[in-house]
């Protein structure tokens, strides 16, 4: 028994002075990076939903289709989700909440770091960026629907803004980026009113004023409300894990400030 004993730690202390020889290749980063598309075919739209609640869709127009929206009004321009009247697959893609898209920002991709929130002020609704992991800084405003009503509204980007969409090792996934370039947009990336900025962020992190906030949506009728599980900050490299296999089984195809936020932010 004694013996038996002996030989059990003897073996065990074995594998650990073993365990510390052998080499460690810790986990690599995964690098993301983008690709143009025709802006025409892409249209961001605040669905209001609820009670004064606004839900950001991303949808993308496959060429050749059957046509996924229509504009019609200004200030702010109307949206008629066409999609909503038939199976929309094979024929549009939509985005519906932070699984689908984020901000990317001069090449660096952000992530869930920056969060998507649509919110009213001075009746106007603006698409802004929120820096979960600093609340103190102003955020970004991406756009505007440059006015407010009770139906579906186009999303104006700001200067410098455009959608683009993720790739991992050069194969395009579904993932699309609000993508700021500094150098188009002359360094002039428009943010909230800093008096009001930690308002601002309490009035977007409360539950019932942020429905983009990694909420899964399906597109809706305004009278449907489809809620669905919370996104948690863990289930990203699940995330990126789902895409980099999409990716591998796909084929290759066809944001007034002197000083950007983006590059506050990289100074912290």
């Amino acid at each position: 028994m004694i013996k038996s004993l002996l030989s059990t730690k003897l073996s065990v202390l074995s594998l650990i002075a073993l365990s510390t020889f052998l080499p460690f290749n810790p986990a690599k980063a995964v690098t993301f990076q983008e690709t143009e598309v025709n802006q025409n075919e892409f249209i961001a739209v605040a669905q209001p939903y609820g009670e004064n609640k606004y839900n950001l869709i991303v949808i993308e127009q496959i060429a050749g289709k059957n046509s996924c929206w229509s504009e019609g009004g200004s200030n702010p321009v109307n949206v008629d989700l066409l999609l909503l009247n038939f199976d929309f697959s094979g024929h549009c893609r939509r985005s519906t909440d932070a699984n689908g898209y984020s901000i990317r920002s001069d090449g660096q991709d952000y992530g869930l770091d920056i969060l998507l929130n649509l919110v009213e002020k001075d009746g106007n609704l603006m698409l802004i960026g929120i820096n979960r992991r600093d609340i103190n800084q102003p955020p970004v405003v991406v756009g505007t629907a440059q006015g407010l009503n009770g139906q579906p509204m186009k999303i104006q980007l700001n200067p410098g803004w455009r959608f683009t969409k993720r790739t991992y090792e050069g194969k395009p996934l579904g993932h699309v980026y609000f993508s700021y370039d500094s150098a188009t947009a002359g360094n002039m990336m428009p943010s909230m009113n800093t008096n009001n900025n930690q308002e601002m962020n309490n009035s977007v992190t409360s539950p019932t004023q942020m429905p983009t906030e990694g909420k899964i949506q399906e597109i809706v009728s305004p009278d449907i409300q489809s809620q669905k599980n919370i996104l948690k900050p863990e289930d990203i490299s699940v995330i990126n894990k789902k895409e980099m296999i999409r990716a591998n089984r796909s084929q290759p195809s066809k944001y007034n400030l002197s000083q950007s936020g983006f590059e506050r932010m990289n100074k912290r």
